[in-house]
C-alpha cells in the first residue's frame, strides 16, 4: 500500500507536469533514499507504456566529503546501471567557489547544480529536472523560514514547481506529500539501496540542526507536527496563488524598465500590510532581477515610504539600490549616490557638444541615450531648465510641473526642455498637452538597449502614461 502511493504520487506528477513533446526528462541524483527512490518510481512509470519520455540522472561530486563523495559516485553508477538510467556525473569544487564568490557551501553547491541542471538540460534538448525532496524536507523547510521571520510566502516552503532564474529550466519535485518513512519503506518493498550523506548528521548546518533536535522536540507536544505543516505549506501555496494574482495585475500599472521600476500610487492603493509588502517586494524583483538581501525590515520601511508615513522621501536598500516617492510615484532602482558615474552625461552617446545644443528641422540627435526626432521645419534648441521657468500661460513652474509628474528633485533642475526661438515656445517631456495646446515638436525614442541613466529612465516613463 505504501510502495503504491509513492508510485501512484510520481506517476500523476509526471502524467500532470511533464511536457507532452520531450524524448527524455532528468533526475537529479545523490545517491541517497529520496533520490533513489525518485528515480526508481520514475523509470516505473516511463516504462509502463510506450512512447513517454524517458529519465536520465545526473550526480554532481561537489569535491567534499572525501572518500564518501567516492562512494556516493559509485553507488549511483552501480544504481543506474540496475534500473538502466543513463548517467551524467560531473564535478565542482564547491569550496573553492563558496571561497571565491564569499558564499555559503550551501549556496554555492545549490547554484553549481542549477547550472550544471540548465547546461545538462540544453544538451539533452529537455527542460525538466526533477529532485528528490520529499515532506520531512518540506516541514524543516517551512520552520527554517519561520525562524527567519518569513511571511506568506515562505510558508510555502518549497514549491512543486519553480523555475530556474533566466533560465528555460523547471525544478520539479513530486515527493513534497511524501513523508521519509514511506520513502524508505518503498525502498524495501522494490529491494533497491540508498546511501546516507554522514554529512546530514553534523550539527554545524541549521538544517541538521531543526530535523534531529528541534522537530524531535516539537513532535513531543504534537506527535503530527509534520502533517500539521504539510498542510499549513499547503494552505499558504494556496492563499499566495490568489494574492500573486493580484499583484501580477496591480503591477501591470508600473512602468518597467530593468533595473528600474516606477510605481504609481493608484497602483498599491488597493493593498495594505502584509500584501503591501508583497507587492513591494516583488516590484523590486521585476526590477532589480532579484531581492539581492532584502529583509523583513528592509519591506517594512518600503511599506512606510510607500503609504506616506516615512519621515523621508527616500531609503536605501541592500545592493546599491534606492527608494524614492515623490509626487505620488515610487521609484525603485540603482542608488544614484552608490554609482561612480555622473547620473545625468555631459556629453552625447556620440561625444557631441554639452548643452545646450541645436537640432537642425526634420533631422535628430541622440543625446542621453534617447533620439530626439525635430517634427518641424525650424531649427530647435535643447537645453536645460532655468530656475523658476514656467510655460507662457501657465501659473505653476516647470519643477512644480515635474514633481506632480514624479521626477525627482534632483534630476529636475536638470531637465533637458526644447525651445523653438521662431516660435517663442517651449515644450518639456511631461508637459500636460491637450488639443488647445501645439503638439510637441519632438519625438523621443529610445536609442540605446538599455538606459545608463535615471535621467534617460525618467524622461521615457513620463512620456508613457500609466496604465
Amino acid at each position: 500500500m505504501v510502495a503504491r502511493s509513492l508510485s501512484t504520487t510520481v506517476s500523476i506528477f509526471l502524467s500532470r507536469h511533464l511536457p507532452t513533446d520531450v524524448k527524455r526528462y532528468i533526475v537529479a541524483l545523490s545517491g541517497g533514499p529520496d533520490s533513489v527512490a525518485l528515480l526508481h518510481s520514475c523509470g516505473q512509470w516511463s516504462n509502463g507504456a510506450n512512447d513517454r519520455p524517458m529519465p536520465e540522472a545526473l550526480h554532481v561530486h561537489h569535491g567534499l566529503r572525501g572518500e564518501e563523495a567516492d562512494r556516493d559516485a559509485r553507488h549511483c553508477a552501480t544504481i543506474c546501471g540496475q534500473l538502466r538510467v543513463p548517467l551524467h556525473m560531473v564535478s565542482e569544487s564547491i569550496e573553492s567557489s563558496a571561497n571565491s564568490h564569499g558564499t555559503s557551501i550551501e549556496t554555492a553547491g545549490r547554484n553549481a547544480r542549477r547550472r550544471r541542471f540548465t547546461q545538462l538540460c540544453r544538451s539533452r534538448s529537455t527542460s525538466m529536472v526533477l529532485t528528490g525532496h520529499h515532506g520531512d524536507d518540506q516541514a524543516e523547510t517551512v520552520i527554517g523560514n519561520l525562524l527567519r521571520g518569513c511571511g506568506l510566502r515562505g510558508l510555502r516552503g518549497m514549491e512543486p514547481l519553480s523555475d530556474i532564474p533566466s533560465s528555460p529550466v523547471t525544478i520539479a519535485r513530486p515527493l513534497l506529500a511524501i513523508r521519509r518513512s514511506e520513502i524508505d519503506e518503498y525502498l524495501k518493498s522494490v529491494a533497491v539501496e540508498g546511501i546516507e550523506d554522514l554529512s546530514n548528521r553534523s550539527r554545524e548546518f541549521r538544517r541538521n540542526r531543526i530535523r534531529l533536535d528541534l522537530i524531535p522536540a516539537m513532535e513531543l507536544e504534537n506527535p503530527d507536527l509534520v502533517s500539521q505543516l504539510l498542510a499549513l505549506s499547503e494552505e499558504a501555496r494556496e492563499r499566495w496563488s490568489i494574492e500573486r494574482r493580484r499583484i501580477q495585475q496591480a503591477l501591470k500599472q508600473a512602468h518597467l524598465s530593468p533595473p528600474r521600476i516606477s510605481l504609481p500610487s493608484h497602483c498599491w492603493q488597493r493593498f495594505e500590510g502584509p500584501e503591501l509588502a508583497d507587492l513591494l517586494r516583488q516590484a523590486v524583483i521585476l526590477g532589480c532581477g532579484e531581492e539581492g538581501g532584502l529583509r523583513r525590515e528592509h519591506l517594512q520601511s518600503l511599506v512606510r515610504l510607500a503609504t506616506g508615513e516615512s519621515r523621508s522621501a527616500s531609503l536605501a536598500l541592500p545592493g546599491a539600490r534606492s527608494a524614492i516617492r515623490c509626487g505620488g510615484w515610487l521609484h525603485i532602482g540603482p542608488d544614484p549616490t552608490a554609482a561612480t558615474d555622473s547620473s545625468v552625461p555631459a556629453t552625447d552617446l556620440d561625444q557631441g557638444p554639452r548643452l545646450p545644443c541645436e537640432i537642425q528641422p526634420r533631422s535628430s540627435r541622440i543625446q542621453w541615450g534617447i533620439r530626439w526626432q525635430s517634427l518641424v521645419d525650424t531649427p530647435l534648441t535643447l537645453r536645460t531648465l532655468q530656475p523658476g521657468e514656467k510655460v507662457a500661460g501657465r501659473q505653476a513652474t516647470i519643477e512644480e510641473t515635474l514633481r506632480c509628474q514624479g521626477v525627482p528633485p534632483r534630476l529636475r533642475h536638470q531637465w533637458p526642455l526644447i525651445e523653438d526661438s521662431a516660435g517663442g515656445r517651449v515644450w518639456f517631456a511631461g508637459q500636460d498637452l491637450d488639443p488647445l495646446r501645439p503638439t510637441a515638436p519632438v519625438t523621443l525614442t529610445a536609442a540605446a538597449a538599455e538606459f545608463q541613466w535615471d535621467l534617460s529612465y525618467h524622461l521615457m516613463r513620463v512620456l508613457t502614461p500609466p496604465s
